[in-house]
């Protein structure tokens, strides 16, 4: 009898099992956002890393032309779903009320976990739809991605770029008379269900994920 009731106990886990939640997907929700005071723009540590747009490669772009990574497609989108947010607003609302920062951006979207190979870019551009080169003030463009392998992981690779004021000669690219440039590069190991920062002397990004919990079917 004993052997019985152990029996029907590792039965009924194995029912609990295939019946439990699989994660495919993760809700996330970014905020980058920049210190309006620009406290650090002309600070000596900042000098070196000061990019002419003409000079500029991304790393994602040279993963992407040796296979290590994936650009995004039509298909990589279309896999992307917008969301109205999972619990961000009140840190939106918050710094797009202070007089120290402004959002640049604040967006959140659906996708699965996806490893390295599969992996592709997101393209992030903060300049408004239609607006022309005269109009556009401080903004960031790039790409984001996420990677799941034991962790998700987060990575950066965008540009900030503030007016310029100065009359710095130019190096290279035309719009390196408009524009002074500094790249944000990052790498983070995330936790689902846990607000991250990434701490920058420019531009923060608050980002969180959440897994998206479906029940399979027994089969």
């Amino acid at each position: 009898m004993k052997f019985l009731s152990v029996l029907l106990s590792i039965t009924g886990l194995l029912m609990c099992t295939a019946n439990a939640v699989a994660v495919t997907e993760y809700d996330f929700e970014m905020i980058i956002f920049e210190d309006k005071s620009g406290r650090y723009s002309n600070s000596e540590q900042w000098q070196h890393e000061l990019l002419e747009s003409g000079t500029l490669m991304t790393s994602f772009e040279s993963q992407s032309q040796t296979g290590a990574s994936k650009p995004v497609s039509n298909d990589s989108a279309a896999s992307i779903k917008r969301i109205k947010g999972i619990g961000l607003g009140g840190y939106a609302k918050k710094l797009k009320s202070s007089k120290r920062y402004n959002v640049l951006v604040h967006k959140a979207w659906r996708q699965a976990g996806l490893g390295h190979k599969d992996a592709f870019d997101i393209p992030i551009d903060s300049r408004p739809s239609g607006a022309t080169q005269q109009a556009i003030d401080t903004h960031i463009q790039g790409n984001i991605r996420i990677v799941l392998a034991r962790y998700l992981h987060f990575y950066a690779d965008m540009i900030y770029k503030q007016p310029r004021t100065d009359t710095a000669p130019v190096w290279y690219d035309p719009e390196s008379r408009l524009y002074k440039q500094y790249p944000i590069k990052s790498h983070r190991r995330m936790r689902s269900k846990e607000l991250h920062y990434l701490d920058h002397p420019m531009v923060g990004i608050l980002i969180k994920a959440m897994p998206v919990e479906t029940k399979e079917e027994a089969g």
